[in-house]
Parts: structure tokens; sequence; C-alpha cells
């Protein structure tokens, strides 16, 4: 079905432009529908509301970020396209269960026996 490959189309563009800033209007003008129109059509293909979607992978590399680097959380957050620290501290507390502080402390290893 061309609308099946259309959403592969569609979530291959999204992971690999996942650090800008995508919301629901920018990709619903990348893909030539309203936006409403692509939510359908992307929930009923996928299961998952699209700006769920787009929001769970900002989160997960985020989380990934915040693990492989010593950048602040709030240029993490920015460049995620999160408002502001608060929304995001929010946003990834709810996905991962702890604040973003607390999971870079507990998912970075110890430097300390080099």
């Amino acid at each position: 079905m061309m609308s099946d490959a259309f959403i592969h189309d569609l979530i291959d563009w999204i992971d690999n432009n996942i650090e800008a800033r995508l919301d629901l209007d920018t990709v619903a003008e990348r893909s030539g529908y309203s936006k409403w129109h692509l939510q359908r059509m992307f929930k009923e293909h996928t299961g998952y509301p699209l700006g769920e979607y787009i929001r769970a992978k900002k989160l997960k590399k985020s989380a990934d970020r915040l693990t492989s680097s010593n950048e602040p959380i709030l240029n993490v957050a920015i460049s995620m396209g999160f408002d502001s620290q608060q929304s995001f501290n929010r946003s990834f507390k709810r996905q991962y269960g702890m604040a973003p502080g607390t999971w870079r402390r507990h998912s970075v290893p110890s430097h300390s026996m080099q």
C-alpha cells in the first residue's frame, strides 16, 4: 500500500532530522498533507500519535546525549526543541521516571579508575 511506504519514509525523515526543530506543522509541511490528516494517517499506520512519536524520539536522543557528554542540560533541552528546561524536565521525567540530571548521574560510568 502506498501510504505504508509514505509513513515509512516519513519516519526515516523524522529520525534523521530529530535534532531539528520538528513540530507537527513542520512535519505536515514536509509531507504535503494537512497536519490533521497526517496525524490520522500516522496513528492508523503506527498506533502512535505523531506528536508522541516525535517527543519520544527527541527524549531518547536527549538521554543519549546526557549519557555521552558533559553538555549542559539546558543546551540539550533547547537544541532538541524544548521551549524551556522546565518543560524538558517534565517530559523527560514522564518518559524515564527520573529528572535529566539524575539520569546523567546514574548513566555515566565513573572515570576515576582509569
